[in-house]
């Protein structure tokens, strides 16, 4: 109990915090699979005890308990490190053992006939070889080939396959030493801190989950935003961990280094290397030392929106649409930082232009940022109208938000690339409002849905058009 604690407490202190939100999740996996676990050793142990059942409940309750390791143990199979998988092999081999060596209380005995035929005499040979159908046989052969099916499960990286082959192992082993006498069978005895280590190995097994499941499966979700109506249907949490531990996705190559190149102004410095991509002068960046990426288009835009200025905002003058070009510039960052942190890097040029990667395999936020001082009023637009060049050949997900002094607003979400034309438009609808929404700044967020998560967007936006409240729904 004392071990477990402190490794709770360890856990804390690495990862700064336990993810909270994915407690809940956690524990729902590691209660439903003890409780299943319970339910199938109260059956064995009243099929084999003739003690009182409420005894056999409680004795059942807390052999069954080691099951609960089996959850991250798992989960550290599933992991890209080598470490982490030998020690979650570790960990699911001892949940299992603990289980198939526990025997239940006794409670009393049923006699025994009395045996006539034994044999007095002592043996002068060895007895003899146990016969190819016996138990010990076939059990033997039988771990022998469930450990090649984990050396092939290793290297083919099915995490889920691996786990099952070395808990059958496992309890193969257990059992077997038991029966030969090799190894005490564990009895459970009443004390009065059963009930404490049983709920320290659940603190322990449930936080070790969360961070698992913040490290191993949330990071590399798709992350969707606003009404994604006729986008396709992101896998769940527990549909993506099924994945993982189906079989673990190949970790992102780093790229051959080639020869040095002075860094941009402002940028970290780091090496570029060349790598095949459609457009001829595209570069490929890991993000490994820098936690983002900041990309501003080359050159000054001289161009100026033709906004009216009404007090301290921009507003629009008249009804006809007006289109502003982007002066803005590009954040890319992992998915799990939430937001553009501290340090990035900047340099020039678009995301058309440059292909970004995390180390992790983790997903990554294309976000254009598009910023009006003085705050521009979209009270009376209707839709914003996105012009933009995309270099990328499967549909994609894009989201809109509007930062104000007053909070976030939704914008919705549209699909990008269903037609392969390099130029694409997006359209975006502006939330009906009856007071001054003052915007200071205008996100668009880019994701793939499915394939290449880890990778930025290849795009450039061109232009916003403001399509007023007084135009036609048929405006394009």
């Amino acid at each position: 109990m004392g071990l477990q604690v402190c490794a709770a407490f360890a856990i804390w202190v690495h990862f700064g915090r336990v993810p909270l939100a994915q407690v809940p999740l956690a524990l729902a996996y590691v209660f439903t699979l003890w409780m299943v676990a319970w339910a199938i050793t109260l059956g064995v142990f009243v099929a084999i005890s003739l003690a009182r059942f409420r005894t056999l409940v409680g004795t059942s309750l807390r052999a069954s308990a080691s099951v609960m390791w089996l959850i991250p143990g798992l989960m550290l199979v599933a992991s890209y490190s080598p470490l982490e998988v030998a020690v979650g092999l570790a960990v699911v081999a001892l949940g299992t053992g603990l289980l198939a060596t526990s025997r239940p209380p006794k409670g009393g005995s049923i006699p025994q006939k009395p045996v006539f035929d034994a044999v007095d005499e002592p043996l002068l040979f060895a007895p003899p070889e146990p016969d190819l159908l016996s138990r010990d046989t076939l059990l033997t052969v039988t771990a022998a080939l469930l450990v090649q099916v984990c050396i092939y499960a290793l290297a083919s990286r099915y995490p889920l396959l691996a786990g099952a082959t070395v808990a059958a192992i496992t309890a193969i082993w257990s059992t077997m030493s038991v029966a030969h006498g090799v190894m005490e069978p564990k009895t459970w005895s009443k004390t009065p801190y059963a009930a404490l280590g049983v709920l320290t190995t659940l603190l322990f097994t449930v936080t070790l989950t969360a961070v698992l499941v913040q490290v191993e499966v949330v990071q590399e979700m798709p992350l969707v935003k606003g009404d994604a109506t006729d986008a396709p249907e992101p896998p769940s949490r527990t549909g993506r961990l099924f994945e993982r531990l189906t079989q673990v996705p190949p970790p992102l190559a780093l790229p051959q280094v080639a020869t040095a190149q002075p860094s941009e102004p402002g940028g970290s410095g780091k090496q570029v290397a060349q790598v095949v991509d459609p457009t001829p002068a595209a570069e490929e960046h890991v993000l490994g030392g820098i936690p983002g990426v900041i990309l501003r288009p080359k050159g000054t835009r001289t161009q100026k929106p033709q906004l009216t200025v009404a007090g301290l905002r921009y507003s629009l003058a008249g009804t006809q649409p007006l289109s502003i070009p982007f002066t803005g510039e590009y954040e890319m960052f992992r998915t799990t930082s939430g937001k553009l942190p501290a340090g990035a890097s900047i340099e020039a040029g678009t995301p058309l232009e440059r292909v970004y990667g995390t180390t992790n395999g983790g997903s990554m936020e294309t976000v254009a940022v598009q910023t009006f001082d003085p705050p521009l009023d979209l009270s009376h637009c209707r839709k914003i109208m996105v012009a933009l060049t995309s270099a990328e050949q499967m549909p994609l997900l894009a989201s809109m938000q509007f930062v104000g002094a007053e909070g976030v607003e939704e914008g919705g979400t549209d699909l990008l690339g269903m037609k392969p034309a390099r130029e694409q438009t997006l359209e975006f609808q502006v939330p009906p409002t009856n007071r001054p929404m003052l915007i200071r700044s205008i996100r668009i967020s880019f994701m793939r849905p499915l394939l290449d998560r880890n990778k930025n967007v290849r795009i450039a936006v061109e232009r916003f058009t403001l399509v007023p409240a007084g135009i036609g729904s048929d405006f394009k």
